[in-house]
């Protein structure tokens, strides 16, 4: 049976054939559309959505709990172009990660001798030049922020400076060797710049606390342990293992202040002062606390 369609429906019955032609074209991946690409982002509940997208339109970015688990160097990271693979298998593009809002970062500043680096935080570091740079703190250290490496950020090798100092003085066992990599004057300029003054410190950085001496000797590091403090604090006040070869009545000066050897070649000092800023009797050969 022959079927006569009018102008106006043969119209669109040709329009509903063109539109599923294109349909089916663009799901077959024939079709001729510019500026488009499906990218995956795997999800918390493990599905996995595709989201196509033209170049002028914006990303569809991760969510700030993955942002936060990338900085926090939670996963391990893999690379083909400006695609990212985790270990957990998500999978996202450097377009999909976005920028740090650096607007409102507040510098690190010590109060009351302490130094707090806070945990999963945003901050800034202004160098002697007047230059802004952006850091992040994690669960252990702070450094540069990961999400903005990924991103295409150059290296900033002033960042890392200052990161690896603070990282060395609040997670290191031992400061005894931090100036083999810090001299004197660029210690002692960190340590200005955030506030601290001579005495016992505490750094906290992430999910660590560490408690550490700042001494104005000119002769030994500027930065020690509270575990060094206390072996040289407890051999100058309650042992004679440092001082008995000293007569009793010898005059010590610690920062300046006098102390007299007692009988028992120990010296009343309280906790806290400046031990390793020790000045021996003139007359006696002096023994170093190194």
């Amino acid at each position: 049976m022959d079927i006569k369609l009018g102008s106006s429906l043969l119209e669109q019955s040709m329009i509903r054939t063109s539109s599923k032609r294109k349909a089916l074209n663009v799901l077959l991946g024939d079709g001729k559309t510019q500026n488009r690409r499906d990218v995956f982002v795997k999800s918390s509940n493990n599905d996995i959505y595709f989201s196509t997208y033209s170049a002028n339109r914006k990303p569809n970015y991760i969510s700030n709990e993955l942002l936060r688990q990338i900085n926090d160097w939670s996963f391990i990271i893999q690379s083909e172009g400006n695609v990212y693979f985790l270990s957990d298998g998500t999978t996202f593009t450097s377009e999909q990660i976005p920028p740090i809002d650096t607007s409102g970062l507040q510098e690190i500043k010590a109060e009351g001798n302490c130094i707090d680096f806070g945990r999963n935080k945003y901050f800034k570091y202004v160098s002697e030049n007047g230059q802004e740079h952006y850091l992040y703190t994690g669960n252990r250290s702070t450094g540069s922020i990961l999400s903005e490496k990924l991103r295409g950020a150059p290296y900033d090798g002033t960042l890392e400076r200052y990161s690896r100092f603070w990282n060395y003085v609040g997670t290191a066992k031992d400061t005894v060797y931090m100036s083999e990599t810090f001299s004197r004057d660029e210690t002692r300029g960190y340590l200005e710049e955030a506030g601290i003054q001579p005495g016992f410190f505490t750094v906290k950085m992430g999910e660590t606390e560490v408690k550490r001496f700042y001494t104005t000797n000119r002769y030994t590091g500027l930065v020690q342990t509270q575990e060094r403090y206390d072996f040289h604090y407890q051999s100058l006040t309650e042992t004679a293992s440092l001082l008995y070869e000293y007569d009793p009545g010898s005059i010590f000066k610690v920062d300046g202040k006098e102390y007299v050897l007692r009988e028992n070649h120990t010296l009343d000092i309280p906790y806290g002062e400046d031990i390793f800023n020790l000045e021996y009797p003139v007359h006696q050969q002096a023994v170093s606390l190194d």
